[in-house]
């Protein structure tokens, strides 16, 4: 009906109020969802949505509403029946934007009529449901809570925001006449196309495999896109304040997980469906997947698995670990010092480096600076081998682990220190031992630190990293986010998700190379995702997006004697089984 509708989550509500006569469009076909509307457009309004009104009092005469306004009408009609009033100093303020928290006092109103008897004043329903209900002023707040008694605003088990004094949009209002006015919606996620065509995984997968010609090992068509090629290079430097605010964004709420469980503190193994993720390929030799929510304040996860502790080598994608383990560190000595204020150097005689321009060389391998494998070794030597490892296995309860190795090359600097350029101080020094041994870690081991990483503002204290502060996480985050791989957005592309998504976040680690002990290629891919999409259903402005958040590390193994034959068809496997995660995910199928 509007050419500008397709991708808003309202988009059903617009429709079946315009099927309605209730609202319009503008004269060029478009409806100009994300417009507000002001305090006379909003009377307006009224007088189609609730036209049976009865008269309740006389109509008010206001100084700054003359008799040839366009909207003189509407604004006597709605003041007659009790749903606007004005200002204390007799003015109407017509062009004023019209904020949420009006709004929802308006249509409050106009439902009155139709419901009978009073609502349950329930004095603690604001704050279970809303959590900036303090920003309600105290007049307001028993009008509120009938909004949510009468479904006018959904209830759901974890507060979201209301955002009272934001202006309300032509889209939200919509979303809320639709609730208001008890019409049904239908699917306001309607049926994404792509979903249902991606439940044929052979296609899938081949379609992955056919975009591989003319790549070999040295370069692959999705390990090596790169960052500068994704759709959400621009979404970076937002990542780590989308992940502070985990589900508590305006209009959305946190995705629900069945069988969920509290996220388990340090030290401690969750449960793990050992059989949670048969439906891999067979391909994926390993793998461990972990989904998120929030309820009641609290991360709750649910762990799914394919040998998801056996420790094995991940080659590159374990890179990530000592650069956790460099902030920890840092933040134990100075909490107060973002580790973006520290250099890395060799002494003090040397300039050194920033931590995130070498953070960011170990994940997109720029080699600017150094290579990946001399940055990663480095970050190592500010611990010893045994400290990094038992480090590792206090946080994740893995005590099998082994990650005493190097990563094939001398580290950049032999002998590094942090030094704080604000406070003019060493905050750190190499251990002075090298790191000689195997790096044999599982898929939970990983899965486990990333989220520790990303849900740091989310976990408890018992849970989190010990002594990392949000500050230094933020440019880890933003490292992350630069990997060259890029199988999320090939698995978003290919389930058609990427026009309706919001804010999303996506950080990953990859690792590539070929046994000959083995005598096979192996592909090991490390990520966490949140993902923000429409709500099924959906017709309420505070909960309009449903938030995806899960992490996960899978192992893919080819062996057919031909290195450049094997290294295609990893590539291709990984894009397909990530985007089977991800379609499971966002169709509640995990």
């Amino acid at each position: 009906m509007f050419s500008d509708i397709t991708n808003h989550w309202a988009s059903e509500c617009i429709t079946l109020l315009a099927n309605r006569d209730i609202i319009g469009g503008y004269p060029n076909g478009t409806f100009r969802p994300q417009r507000i509307l002001t305090r006379a457009e909003f009377a307006a309004l009224m007088t189609r949505a609730f036209a049976q009104l009865p008269i309740l009092r006389e109509a008010t005469l206001f100084r700054d509403v003359s008799p040839t306004y366009w909207a003189s009408q509407a604004i006597d009609w709605a003041t007659q029946r009790g749903l606007f009033s004005g200002y204390g100093d007799g003015s109407f303020r017509p062009k004023l934007e019209i904020s949420r928290l009006q709004a929802l006092l308006v249509l409050v109103a106009g439902m009155r009529p139709e419901k009978d008897g009073s609502p349950s004043a329930d004095p603690t329903l604001l704050t279970q449901q809303l959590s900036d209900a303090a920003e309600i002023p105290a007049w307001a707040q028993a009008t509120v809570t009938t909004a949510l008694d009468w479904q006018l605003l959904e209830q759901f088990s974890s507060p979201r925001s209301l955002l009272p004094n934001q202006p309300i949009t032509r889209g939200e209002a919509a979303a809320l006449l639709c609730r208001a006015l008890s019409i049904p919606t239908e699917n306001l996620i309607r049926d994404y196309p792509a979903l249902t065509q991606a439940e044929n995984r052979q296609a899938v997968f081949d379609q992955f495999l056919r975009q591989e010609a003319g790549f070999n090992a040295a370069k692959l068509a999705f390990l090596d896109k790169g960052i500068a090629k994704s759709p959400y290079i621009g979404d970076l430097p937002q990542y780590a304040s989308r992940l502070k605010t985990g589900g508590q964004r305006p209009g959305v709420i946190p995705g629900s997980v069945p069988k969920a469980v509290p996220y388990p503190n340090r030290g401690s193994l969750p449960p793990i469906d050992a059989n949670g993720l048969d439906f891999l390929s067979a391909d994926t030799i390993a793998g461990c997947v972990c989904l998120s929510t929030i309820e009641d304040q609290q991360v709750y996860a649910r762990w799914l698995g394919r040998l998801a502790l056996n420790n094995r080598q991940m080659w590159s994608a374990t890179k990530f670990v000592p650069l956790l383990n460099v902030i920890d560190q840092a933040n134990a000595i100075s909490p107060n010092t973002p580790i973006d204020n520290c250099r890395v150097r060799k002494s003090s005689a040397d300039l050194g480096y920033a931590f995130s321009s070498l953070a960011t060389g170990v994940v997109n391998y720029d080699n600017r600076i150094a290579t990946s494998n001399a940055l990663a070794v480095m970050f190592k030597n500010f611990a010893t081998p045994t400290g990094l490892e038992g480090w590792m296995r206090k946080l994740t309860g893995n005590t099998k682990l082994s990650f005493r190795g190097r990563y094939g090359e001398l580290p950049f600097i032999q002998f590094p220190e942090l030094w704080d350029t604000k406070n003019k101080q060493v905050l750190l020094k190499a251990a002075g031992v090298d790191h000689r041994g195997d790096n044999l870690v599982s898929p939970y081991d990983l899965t486990r630190l990333i989220t520790m990483a990303a849900w740091h503002y989310q976990l408890s204290n018992q849970a989190d990293l010990p002594a990392a502060m949000g500050h230094s996480l933020k440019p880890f985050i933003l490292a992350m986010g630069n990997d060259t791989a890029r199988y999320v957005d090939a698995a978003i592309d290919t389930l058609g998700l990427r026009p309706y998504l919001q804010s999303p976040v996506i950080i990953s680690k990859s690792g590539f190379g070929r046994s000959d002990q083995r005598d096979r290629t192996e592909l090991t891919y490390s990520a966490l995702v949140h993902l923000s999409l429409p709500r099924q259903g959906a017709a309420d402005p505070t909960a309009a997006y449903q938030q995806y958040a899960l992490s996960f590390t899978l192992i893919v193994t080819k062996q057919t004697g031909d290195g450049n034959e094997e290294a295609r068809y990893v590539d291709a496997r990984m894009a397909a089984d990530v985007t089977e995660i991800l379609r499971r995910a966002v169709t509640n199928a995990l």
